[in-house]
């Protein structure tokens, strides 16, 4: 995916430096903790350190982009200068303070790359989508191992520990974030940090997960009553929430705004008497990172357009009781909502 030469098109600058690792992936597809892209109207070299070089000489052998050994960042800077760039395009919001004194030095005239990157990276091409398919996949399927093996007396960090486990085996590289598993009333907090709580029987259990497949992000949530029978109060908020999920995923549309998608969803628990319960933004953009744009809330401006990726997962959180939430990721096709997730979202009683 040769994406270097098309956002210096866009941003029209002499040359481009990028530094942030996330953004370095999106150019390279090679994960790294150091190392700069640097891109002009002739080539664009990824330098790094030994620690990468022979990785990603191999993993770019044929590519468009050619892999060098920098001795320090000043050598990558002098290099630059050295190519009689004056108009250099760098991301303003992820450099350091050294960083950016050091590019004032040289008597680089800056121009602010972020916009260019977050608009690109917002609408995925046929090869992101496929790898986020994959990771789509990889997470149902250790998901659905997983439901066959929550015991009483579980702790929350053993099923997370296990699902994480199940995932790397299915084929993920990593997880997408740190794996949410609450029981009972610790489902109310959207992000709990999962601890020693032991599942018990007439438990509500959410799961927030996601891994990792080729660089990209997958992320699901479902929530589920472990032991006996729901009560009338969890079967209620989970039918509100199932019904809002269902009415963005049905009324989503290209053109729309992140605030309009998110609207459909809290409207609906809105009218259910439960949207003072839905603290959180619908959704949000997802590729190389589990946040990207299009941000799908009461601050989302950016329209929606065909082939972004994103999760819906509106979700409902009563203090000391439970929470619900449930999430897919999906994309825009043919200007409307296509889901990755294969699983049923109606609630599982285990």
């Amino acid at each position: 995916m040769d994406n270097t030469r098309k956002l210096l098109r866009e941003i029209k600058a002499d040359g481009m430096l990028t530094a942030s690792p996330d953004l370095r992936e999106y150019l390279t597809g090679f994960p790294s903790s150091f190392g700069f892209v640097y891109t002009d109207a002739q080539e664009s070299v990824f330098f790094t350190d030994p620690r990468y070089a022979e990785g990603a000489k191999a993993a770019m052998k044929g590519g468009f982009i050619s892999v060098e050994v920098a001795k320090s960042e000043q050598s990558v800077l002098d290099y630059i200068k050295s190519k009689k760039v004056k108009k250099l395009a760098v991301p303003v919001s992820r450099l350091t303070v050294p960083q950016y004194e050091a590019l004032r030095r040289r008597r680089f005239k800056l121009i602010d790359s972020t916009p260019a990157f977050e608009a690109a990276m917002s609408v995925k091409n046929v090869e992101e989508l496929v790898r986020i398919s994959r990771a789509c996949e990889i997470a149902e399927q250790a998901y659905a191992t997983l439901l066959g093996e929550l015991k009483e007396g579980m702790t929350e960090l053993e099923a997370a520990g296990y699902l994480e486990y199940l995932m790397r085996k299915c084929g993920a590289q990593d997880r997408s974030f740190e794996t949410i598993v609450a029981f009972g009333k610790n489902s109310s907090v959207p992000h709990h940090a999962p601890g020693d709580t032991k599942l018990a029987r007439g438990m509500p259990v959410l799961i927030d997960f996601g891994c990792r497949y080729g660089g990209y992000c997958s992320d699901m949530t479902r929530t589920l009553w472990f032991g006996g029978k729901p009560d009338e109060d969890f079967c209620a908020a989970y039918d509100a929430v199932y019904g809002a999920h269902a009415a963005a995923a049905d009324g989503i549309r290209a053109g729309m705004s992140g605030k309009e998608a998110d609207l459909l969803a809290r409207g609906f628990l809105r009218e259910k008497g439960l949207d003072k319960f839905f603290t959180h933004s619908l959704g949000h953009g997802i590729g190389i990172n589990i946040h990207e744009s299009p941000v799908l809330g009461q601050s989302g401006t950016q329209r929606l357009a065909d082939n972004m990726v994103f999760s819906i997962e509106p979700g409902v959180y009563f203090e000391g009781r439970f929470g619900i939430r449930i999430e897919d990721t999906v994309c825009l096709k043919g200007g409307k909502v296509a889901g990755f997730m294969k699983s049923d979202k109606k609630l599982t009683v285990l």
